[in-house]
C-alpha cells in the first residue's frame, strides 16, 4: 500500500507506526548495498519487496533491512545470489552469523598457536569460495580489530604474522589470475608500514579482469608519477591509505588528483582522516566506465 507522506517528514511503516521506513540511499548507505542491486534483486530475484510511495519511490523497513544483511551473510558463505531465496523462506535468521563467527573464531585460534600451514590453507580457500568484497567485510577487517584490540606480550608478533600470511595469500592469488582486459590499473600506497587492504585492491582488480600495477610505500614527488603512468600506460590509479599523511604529501596529492587526466579512486581509512580526498576521489562506475570504453 502507498505511504501518504509529505516531503520533509519522517516515513512510517503502517504495519508497525512506531518503526520509520527509509528511502533506498539510505538503506543502500546502511548496508554496503548499492541502490542498482538492491532494485534487482528485488525485480530479477524477488527477495525483496519494499513498499512505496505515491510517486512510486521504493520505502524499506527494518525488517527488509534484517533481510538484506542476511542476504548478506548467506553470499558470505558462497551461495550465488540466485540461490538465496529458498535458504531465506527456511532457514534461521541466526544461523548464517553464527556459522561465520565460527569460521572467524578459529581462525583468530590459529593465529593465536601461530598455525602457519593451517592458516594459509583456510585464507587461500575463503578466497576461492567466498566473495572478495563479503571477506573485507565479513572476515579481514573484524580479525584485524580483534588484533589490533590485543595488548599481551605475543601481540605485536601475531598482528605481524597475520599481516605476512594475508598479504602472501593475496598476493599468490592475484598472481594466478590471467588478465584479458587492456586496462591497467596502479595500485598504490604512501603508508610506510604495509597492510592486507592494498594487496587486496591489488586482488580485486584482477578480479575485474584489469591488469595490475602495484607501487608500494611511495615517497617520491608525485608529479613524476605523471611520467610513469604514462609510461605505463595505465588508465586510473588506486591509493590505499591507513595513516595520516604529513601536510605537504597531502596538499601536493590533492593538487596531483584535481589536474590528473585519469580517475584516481582513494580507499581506505585516508578517506575518513582527509576528507577533502574522499571529495576527489572517483568511484569504481567511473573505473568500469573507462574499462568498458578501453575494450570497446
Amino acid at each position: 500500500m502507498p505511504c501518504n507522506t509529505k516531503a520533509g517528514t519522517q516515513q512510517v511503516d503502517e504495519r508497525h507506526p512506531e518503526k520509520p521506513l527509509h528511502a533506498i540511499s539510505e538503506v543502500s548507505e546502511k548496508t554496503g548495498v548499492n541502490s542498482v542491486t538492491l532494485r534487482a534483486w528485488q525485480r530479477r530475484y524477488g527477495l525483496l519487496n519494499p513498499t512505496r510511495t505515491e510517486k512510486g519511490h521504493r520505502l524499506y523497513s527494518e525488517s527488509d533491512i534484517e533481510r538484506i544483511q542476511l542476504i548478506l551473510s548467506w553470499l558470505d558463505k558462497g551461495v550465488s545470489i540466485g540461490k538465496v531465496k529458498p535458504l531465506l523462506e527456511h532457514s534461521p535468521a541466526n544461523m548464517v552469523s553464527a556459522e561465520a563467527l565460527d569460521i572467524t573464531s578459529e581462525v583468530i585460534e590459529s593465529i593465536d598457536a601461530f598455525s602457519k600451514e593451517s592458516l594459509e590453507k583456510t585464507v587461500q580457500q575463503l578466497l576461492k569460495e567466498y566473495p572478495l568484497s563479503v571477506l573485507e567485510k565479513q572476515f579481514f577487517l573484524p580479525i584485524q580489530q580483534h588484533l589490533d584490540g590485543l595488548d599481551t606480550p605475543l601481540s605485536d608478533a601475531q598482528r605481524a604474522f597475520w599481516l605476512s600470511l594475508c598479504r602472501k595469500c593475496l598476493i599468490s592469488t592475484e598472481a594466478q589470475i590471467k588478465s584479458t582486459g587492456k586496462q591497467l590499473i596502479v595500485v598504490m600506497s604512501f603508508d610506510n608500514e604495509g597492510s592486507y587492504k592494498l594487496p587486496l585492491e591489488l586482488l580485486r582488480a584482477k578480479q575485474q579482469g584489469r591488469r595490475t600495477f602495484m607501487l608500494e610505500n611511495y615517497h617520491g614527488k608525485l608529479f613524476g608519477l605523471d611520467r610513469m603512468i604514462a609510461q605505463v600506460n595505465a588508465c586510473s590509479v588506486v591509493i590505499v591509505g591507513e595513516k595520516a599523511l604529513q601536510n605537504k604529501v597531502l596538499n601536493d596529492l590533492l593538487t596531483w588528483v584535481t589536474k590528473s587526466a585519469i580517475p584516481i579512486k582513494i580507499t581506505g581509512t585516508i578517506k575518513q582522516i582527509h576528507p577533502d580526498l574522499a571529495r576527489l576521489s572517483s568511484d569504481d562506475s567511473l573505473l568500469e566506465r573507462q574499462d568498458t570504453e578501453v575494450k570497446a
